[in-house]
């Protein structure tokens, strides 16, 4: 007897689960067209669970329709070409659901947020929505760290790049703050300190006396964004001009980063005294 109380207790409670699931179907394919840019494909969406008579409203505009819908997530998109859509959980209650959600743009910088309330008519459609804007909405501070790593590692990258790369020192001086410092080891031919992106240039030419560079690991990122670092380790591949001789090393770089500049880098070699003897080298 037992079992065939849970079993009827399971069957109900699947029962419910289903209800919640259709009830939301209208609402996910509702944000499905909000975040389809393409016109045709949206309008497709929107006229599974939008009627002539479905209506939205928010402090920006009030419409009906299938058409007028498809036509305002176009203009939205043509000011926010962007715009990326993300929602919380949803709350059920009757023909009833309302939710938050967030748009932020392609570097994950908030644009706006709010919550809607939906209002269904039972046969899987949108009667109504209603969308409320919230002026004060922030992102909480896990989101504001991950968009300041991802930032900083776009900098470090692009850094990257120019150096090793495509070597455009003119790009590369826009990811420097002024008198930024970068520290070489003392025991290089040359090392030493090098304070803002002049001496820089001046540092990587006198490198390139020494040995002609290849990378032959890429680099990984790692970083703590409250302290506004990043650290790259790869591999390089060099080959000294003195002797000819190839030396392959791993490398590690600390980057200091203010505003989305670079304030400080610090190289660190596997085996300072090995590149040394090596760059010193003869035939």
């Amino acid at each position: 007897m037992r079992k065939l109380y849970l079993l009827c207790f399971l069957f109900m409670l699947n029962g419910l689960f289903a209800q919640k699931k259709d009830k939301l179907y209208p609402v996910t394919i509702y944000e499905k067209a909000w975040q389809e840019k393409n016109s045709d494909a949206r309008l497709k969406l929107i006229k599974t669970i939008w009627l002539d008579d479905s209506t939205f409203e928010d402090p920006s505009a009030s419409i009906k329709g299938i058409a007028a819908l498809n036509s305002l997530i176009a203009e939205f998109y043509k000011k926010n070409p962007d715009a990326v859509l993300t929602s919380g959980a949803k709350v059920v209650k009757d023909n009833y659901i309302t939710w938050e959600w967030k748009i932020a743009d392609s570097k994950n910088k908030l644009v706006m947020g709010g919550r809607d309330f939906a209002r269904l008519n039972g046969k899987g459609q949108v009667s109504k929505i209603i969308s409320f804007w919230d002026t004060g909405v922030t992102l909480t501070e896990e989101d504001l760290l991950k968009n300041l790593e991802a930032d900083n590692f776009k900098v470090v990258a692009k850094y990257y790049e120019c150096l090793f790369k495509t070597r455009d020192f003119d790009t590369m001086a826009t990811l420097i703050e002024d008198g930024a410092v970068y520290t070489q080891a003392t025991g290089l031919p040359y090392g030493g300190t090098y304070v803002g992106f002049q001496e820089w240039t001046t540092m990587f030419a006198k490198s390139a006396e020494f040995f002609e560079l290849q990378i032959e690991k890429e680099p990984v990122y790692f970083s703590d964004a409250t302290k506004n670092e990043v650290i790259i380790y790869f591999t390089i591949n060099c080959k000294s001009k003195k002797s000819g001789k190839t030396l392959s090393m791993p490398i590690s770089e600390h980057f200091d980063l203010k505003n989305g500049k670079i304030t400080a880098i610090r190289p660190f070699y596997y085996d300072t005294k090995q590149f040394v003897e090596f760059l010193k080298s003869k035939k």
